[in-house]
């Protein structure tokens, strides 16, 4: 087809690595590594017998994750 041009999305894509992207790489780890450790807890606390569900961690996981996805808006 004539009207696709494949060189144009080549090149205004930049493949480099940017501060926003890391953040939110990295905030998505760590706000990974809260929601295992809340799961982990819960499952251990289930297994006791009285299952707890830590909403404060998983409100401090959404927090974490919506930080970076915002660094990765703002910062190039």
């Amino acid at each position: 087809m004539a009207w696709i041009d494949d060189q144009i999305g080549r090149e205004s894509r930049d493949s480099g690595l940017h501060a926003g992207q890391t953040l939110h790489w990295f905030a998505l780890v760590i706000a990974a590594v809260i929601v295992v450790f809340a799961l982990a807890d819960f499952f251990i606390s289930w297994a006791q017998g009285a299952p707890i569900v830590r909403v404060f961690a998983f409100i401090a996981a959404a927090t974490v994750w919506l930080i970076g996805r915002i660094c990765r808006a703002l910062l190039p």
